[in-house]
């Protein structure tokens, strides 16, 4: 196992057919070792799950209102405010 040091900064896209993504674990793996190399692809996979649920905002085509759909909001405002 070389020293921690030995391994330089990593910025490349992991998409597509995963080559990226081994290579760059065969790096860690000659570099550090399953045990440690399991622990840093643990905390990887937490903090993406983190990211993904934290981030992120989901709309749907009925979260959004259209000119025409509107006068019924109005039309139901204007009744409230009557009673």
């Amino acid at each position: 196992m070389a020293e921690r040091t030995d391994l330089v900064f990593h910025n490349k896209v992991t998409g597509g057919n995963g080559t990226a993504m081994k290579q760059l674990i065969s790096r860690l793996i000659d570099h550090f070792g399953m045990a440690y190399t399991s622990h840093i692809l643990d905390q990887v996979k937490t903090l993406g799950f983190q990211r993904a649920t934290t981030t992120s905002i989901s709309l749907g085509i009925d979260d959004l209102f259209t000119r025409s759909s509107k006068g019924w909001l109005v039309q139901d405002a204007e009744q409230q405010s009557l009673i």
